[in-house]
């Protein structure tokens, strides 16, 4: 059986290894190790630091214009991101792990200009299989759940790309919020204007900001980056990090199971849920 991987860069140019004259053999993109410290022969911390992984790659096609061009494009997309020091992403099913394709070591490549071995090298300071899943809260209280493509959330103005596999909840019971992973996630949730001093409890916690999003603005709370940023209607962004309720820590994971979703109804927010995995799911 074929492994099936898509590789997308910084700028949204995708390559599918695994069919069509490129295709992948067994590689160690499933495997994981923790590292750890110790104090006192007690183990007191895990952490994977920055990982390397090898995906051998063959490229043997029918012509020798179309081997030579997958040749070039190989290097052409994942170049950039290393140029442009920008994270790419390596696809494999729903799930993704952002890194740079940082070396290739052929062989067999004077045998046809239509055929080539190599193995890449895959490096990231993020080693973790994404699951981005999203739902829609509007200020009637529903939950409206539908598949938005690129272009749907540009209009939106967004400052998150979907263009990556999203799970779109297909069934929300009443006002919840189902977090299908096996642990608390990490979240993105966008509050949209006019919203005074938002407040949203989720799972019966506190996520609140103090402050005016006025028509047309949204609010992004990012509990990976940190950061609670308010978008203007001219785009400009500022900085609410200190805004937020201090008595109720505003990046608290969403913990797994259905989670009760309450606040006034006088907005509207979206909240992307994103599953980390030391490897992708098995389907």
């Amino acid at each position: 059986m074929l492994e099936k991987i898509r590789f997308v860069n910084h700028i949204q140019e995708e390559m599918s290894w695994g069919e069509s004259g490129i295709y992948v053999n067994s590689n160690d993109l499933h495997d994981y190790s923790w590292d750890f410290t110790s104090d006192n022969n007690k183990i007191s911390s895990f952490n994977k630091g920055i990982v390397t992984k090898a995906i051998p790659i063959v490229i043997c096609c029918a012509s020798e214009s179309e081997g030579l061009m997958l040749k070039n494009r190989l290097l052409e997309i994942t170049e950039k991101d290393v140029l442009a020091l920008k994270h790419g992403r390596i696809m494999i099913g729903d799930y993704y792990l952002k890194c740079y394709i940082t070396g290739s070591k052929k062989s067999n490549y004077l045998l046809s200009k239509k055929y080539m071995e190599t193995t890449l090298t895959v490096a990231t300071d993020y080693p973790k299989w994404i699951k981005e899943t999203i739902a829609s809260f509007r200020k009637s209280g529903s939950v409206i759940v539908k598949a938005e493509g690129k272009d749907a959330a540009e209009k939106r103005n967004l400052d998150f790309q979907v263009d990556f596999p999203y799970d779109y909840m297909s069934e929300m019971k009443g006002k919840s919020l189902n977090n299908t992973g096996f642990t608390g996630v990490n979240f993105r949730l966008i509050i949209y204007g006019a919203a005074v001093n938002p407040v949203i409890y989720i799972g019966g916690h506190c996520y609140q900001v103090d402050c005016q999003v006025e028509e047309n603005e949204y609010l992004t709370i990012d509990s990976i980056a940190k950061t609670i940023l308010l978008t203007k209607q001219d785009g400009s962004v500022e900085n609410h990090f200190h805004q937020r309720n201090r008595e109720s820590y505003i990046f608290e994971k969403i913990p797994a199971g259905d989670n009760a979703v309450t606040w006034n109804k006088t907005f509207g927010f979206d909240i992307v849920l994103f599953e980390e995995r030391s490897e992708p799911k098995w389907i």
